[in-house]
C-alpha cells in the first residue's frame, strides 16, 4: 500500500497498516476507536508520529522502496486509555486554550488520583494526580534519538515531599541566594540524580549560603519499578517577559494570566537576561529547555487546574488578582494549590514551580504557588524554606495502560486509578 509522508531523504515511502495480525486497507481515522502503536521500517528509517496530527513523519529515509509498517490497536495508548477515563466525567476536565490544546482535570478536588505502584514504610501506597494529556511534547529516547509530537500523560506527587531550597549558592554568587537556572539546580539534582531518585538519604539544600539538612527518602524515593514507567522528556524553562518600563506592581498586576506564562515558559526569555547588580552576579549560562524525568508544576499548570462557574474569568484574570486574602476566588477552585498549614509557622504551603522568574535586580528568583497571592516569586533559597515545598512532577510512558479500580468513584485518593 502506497502513501505520501513528510519525510527527511530522499526515495518512495510505502505503507502498511495494521490492527493486532489484521491487515488494514487504509490508515485508521483518529476517531474510529484504534490508537497508534509502533512501527516497523526498513533500510533503517524510522517513524515518529504526531497524535494531535495524526499522521506519521519518516526519518532517516535514504533509499527508495521503503517500507513502513503502521500498527494499530484499541489500547495501544496510554493517553487514550486515560482520556477515555477523563471524560467519564466533564465536569471535572477542560481542554486548555493553548495552541497543543491540552486535555486537564481541572476544579477543586477531581477525581484523578493514580498508584504508580511506589509504596511507604508501611505499605500504603504513594498517590500522585494526574495533571491532564500534553500534546505535542518531545520524548528523548534512550538511545538519545528524539520523538516529537508526542501526547503523553503528566502527573504530580499528591503529597509533598518536604520543604527544600529550589538553589542555594555560597555568599559570593548572588548574595548566597541561589540560581535561578533549573538545568543546575539543587532540587533537580536531588529529584533526577539524588537521594530521591535513588530512594536513599543524604544531605539536601536549605537555605542561604548552601545550608543544608538530612533528607530521607529511603521511604518515599523513587523505586526502579516506577521509574521504569517514566519517560524523559524535553522540559520548557523559559519564562515571561517582564516590561522593565513598568513598575514591579504594574508587572504583577498586568496581563499575567495562565496563556501569558504557557508562552513564556515556551519561549527563548530566562530569568538573568535582564537582570544586573550584586544579586545577578553568577556566570552560569541560561537555557530555556531541558532533558530529564522529574521536574515541577508550571505557573500554568496551576493556572489551567481552576474550575467551578467562574473558570473562564480566572483564565483571563492576572494571577496577582487570584488571592485569598479577603476571599479566596479563583484558588479555591484549583486543586493544585494546596491549603494545608505547615509545621513550622502554621502558614500555608508555598509550592516552587520549574519556572524561572525575571527581575530586574535578581538572578535567584523563581516563581511559586504562594498563599493569598496565587502565583508570586521568591528567592530559589528562600532563607530557610520553612514553608516552600516540594512536589515532583513526570510523565508516564505513552504505552502505559491505565485503568480504574471499580466502575464507581474510581479515582479518588480511596479508589485511585491503577498501572495495569
Amino acid at each position: 500500500m502506497e502513501g505520501t509522508v513528510n519525510y527527511e531523504g530522499s526515495g518512495d515511502v510505502f505503507f502498511a497498516f495494521y490492527n493486532g495480525d489484521v491487515q488494514l486497507t487504509e490508515m485508521p481515522k483518529k476517531d474510529s476507536g484504534l490508537y497508534y502503536e509502533r512501527a516497523e521500517c526498513n533500510n533503517s528509517a524510522s517513524v515518529e508520529w504526531n497524535n494531535t496530527k495524526w499522521a506519521p513523519t519518516v526519518t532517516n529515509l535514504t533509499k527508495t522502496k521503503t517500507k513502513c509498517t503502521l500498527y494499530f490497536s484499541k489500547n495501544a495508548n496510554g493517553s487514550n486509555n486515560v482520556e477515555d477515563l477523563m471524560k467519564s466525567d466533564y465536569s471535572k476536565i477542560a481542554y486548555d486554550n493553548t495552541k497543543d490544546f491540552n486535555l486537564r482535570y481541572i476544579g477543586n478536588n477531581p477525581y484523578n488520583y493514580i498508584d504508580i505502584g511506589d509504596r511507604d514504610s508501611n505499605n500504603k501506597p504513594i498517590l500522585w494526580r494526574i495533571i491532564g494529556i500534553m500534546n505535542n511534547m518531545t520524548v528523548i529516547n534512550e538511545d538519545g534519538s528524539e520523538s516529537t509530537g508526542e501526547s503523553l500523560v503528566k502527573i504530580i506527587r499528591a503529597d509533598n515531599i518536604g520543604y527544600y531550597s529550589w538553589d542555594s549558592s555560597v555568599t559570593e554568587i548572588n548574595d548566597g541566594g541561589g540560581v535561578n537556572e533549573w538545568s543546575q539546580a539543587d532540587i533537580m539534582t536531588t529529584l533526577n540524580f539524588g537521594a530521591y531518585w535513588n530512594k536513599t538519604s543524604g544531605q539536601c539544600y536549605y537555605g542561604i549560603n548552601e545550608e543544608q539538612k538530612t533528607c530521607d527518602f529511603s521511604s518515599t524515593g523513587l523505586t526502579a519499578s516506577v521509574k521504569d514507567k517514566l519517560v524523559k522528556v524535553r522540559w520548557n524553562t523559559g519564562t515571561i517577559q517582564y516590561d522593565l518600563s513598568d513598575s514591579y506592581t504594574t508587572r504583577l498586576d498586568n496581563r499575567y494570566n495562565a496563556k501569558v506564562f504557557y508562552e513564556g515558559e515556551r519561549s527563548n526569555n530566562d530569568g538573568k537576561k535582564l537582570c544586573s547588580g550584586s544579586y545577578c552576579n553568577d556566570p552560569v549560562v541560561r537555557t530555556t529547555t531541558w532533558d530529564g524525568y522529574i521536574g515541577l508544576m508550571y505557573p500554568s499548570d496551576f493556572g489551567y487546574a481552576v474550575g467551578g462557574d467562574i473558570r473562564e474569568e480566572c483564565l483571563h484574570t492576572t494571577f496577582s488578582e487570584w488571592g485569598e486574602i479577603n476571599d479566596p476566588y479563583c484558588v479555591r477552585y484549583d486543586w493544585l494549590y494546596d491549603s494545608t498549614k505547615n509545621s513550622y509557622n502554621d502558614k500555608t504551603n508555598t509550592q516552587w514551580t520549574i519556572t524561572p522568574a525575571p527581575h530586574s535586580s535578581y538572578a535567584n528568583t523563581v516563581f511559586c504557588v504562594i498563599a493569598g497571592i496565587g502565583i508570586a516569586n521568591a528567592s530559589a533559597n528562600y532563607n530557610s524554606s520553612e514553608y516552600f515545598v516540594v512536589r515532583p512532577v513526570a510523565y508516564l510512558k505513552s504505552n502505559i495502560k491505565i485503568k480504574a479500580n471499580s466502575e464507581n468513584y474510581y479515582g479518588s485518593d480511596t479508589n485511585p486509578f491503577i498501572i495495569e
